[in-house]
């Protein structure tokens, strides 16, 4: 029996978009590339539900920068590094921003979809239907608010997304409409594409996710030619910026998928970055870890094995990240919808 169809976006993040070259992702987001699929299975179905809008927050995260010896470097001990870590958190903005940024990027999207020539129809011709009424539910936003920091919550429901482990989210629908409860990997219930068939429309659906800030690292490795030997450096970088990152897309369901299928979609193959900071960071590197740090430092003299963490709060000034972040899912709506026909 078939539990699952159609991705609802896909995958090809990484944190906060970073490269080594681009760690803010200006570059690439001024490249604005885009991979699409039976995009003109639609061509025809100008009249369409919108089944599911959906906008992902990012709250912390987390990368590292590891400095260590050449594996052709016969002289070296491989065993050797230098690691830096940083953990950013962003603080500062409530439930109802959060909310106020979905529900306008929502209208946004309902109005460049209209501006595009498709009818947006009434969602009581779709909840009139048996199978949409099968479609399981949840709650938003999902996590809840209090639980957002949770690593038991967001990071296990985030895991599946990203890839990764240590990034809490917080995912908010609009609020004039349910979120269609999805896999841990993003997958539809079955009943949704049977709905689209039941319905005789397309279903369109579009999922964002949105990082508070990019990661940037330097490592090297250097000869002191007075001891005759190895230094190891790591540092790991931080700054504020919003950016929509790759992997967002506008979703059409037209059936139940598998082989056949002519649903498709539109995704970000770069990000979508509004530059700038919207509010101050704070060091709140622990007390604990600032004694771990210490205490590497020393051992590593001895071991050639050093880590370092820092954590910082990013305490948001909520106008400023809220303009930042609605220009920036603005500009994702234009990007992915330009390519519908």
């Amino acid at each position: 029996m078939k539990n699952w169809i159609t991705l609802l976006f896909t995958l090809a993040l990484v944190t906060a978009c970073a490269s080594p070259g681009d760690p803010t992702g200006a570059e690439a987001s001024k490249r604005g590339r885009v991979d699409s699929k039976n995009t003109q299975n639609i061509a025809d179905k100008k009249q369409v539900y919108i089944g599911d809008f959906r906008v992902s927050f990012i709250l912390r995260d987390k990368d590292g920068t590891t400095a260590k010896n050449s594996m052709f470097d016969r002289r070296a001990d491989k065993g050797d590094y230098a690691k830096s870590f940083m953990s950013a958190r962003l603080t500062g903005v409530s439930e109802d921003v959060f909310q106020q940024i979905t529900d306008q990027a929502y209208e946004d999207f309902r109005q460049r979809l209209a501006a595009s020539g498709y009818t947006v129809l009434n969602r009581s011709g779709l909840e009139a239907s048996k199978a949409w009424n099968k479609v399981s539910k949840e709650e938003s936003p999902n996590p809840p608010y209090a639980k957002a920091f949770d690593n038991s919550t967001s990071s296990k429901l985030m895991k599946g997304v990203l890839g990764v482990g240590h990034v809490d989210a917080i995912t908010f629908a609009p609020s004039s409409m349910e979120m269609v409860k999805a896999s841990s990997t993003m997958m539809f219930p079955y009943q949704y594409g049977v709905a689209s068939e039941e319905v005789g429309k397309p279903l369109v659906s579009a999922h964002y996710t949105v990082h508070f800030a990019w990661f940037g690292g330097e490592s090297d490795v250097t000869m002191n030619y007075l001891t005759n030997e190895r230094e190891m450096s790591a540092e790991t970088t931080m700054g504020q910026g919003i950016q929509v990152i790759p992997g967002a897309a506008v979703v059409f369901t037209l059936d139940q998928g598998g082989t056949f299928s002519k649903s498709g979609y539109v995704s970000l193959k770069d990000p979508v970055v509004v530059a700038g900071a919207y509010g101050v960071n704070e060091d709140t590197t622990s007390g604990a870890t600032k004694a771990v740090n210490a205490l590497s430092s020393t051992l590593g003299f001895f071991s050639g094995k050093t880590t370092s963490s820092k954590e910082i709060s990013v305490k948001a000034t909520p106008a400023y990240y809220k303009q930042g972040v609605l220009r920036a899912l603005s500009e994702a709506n234009g990007r992915l919808l330009k390519e519908l026909p």
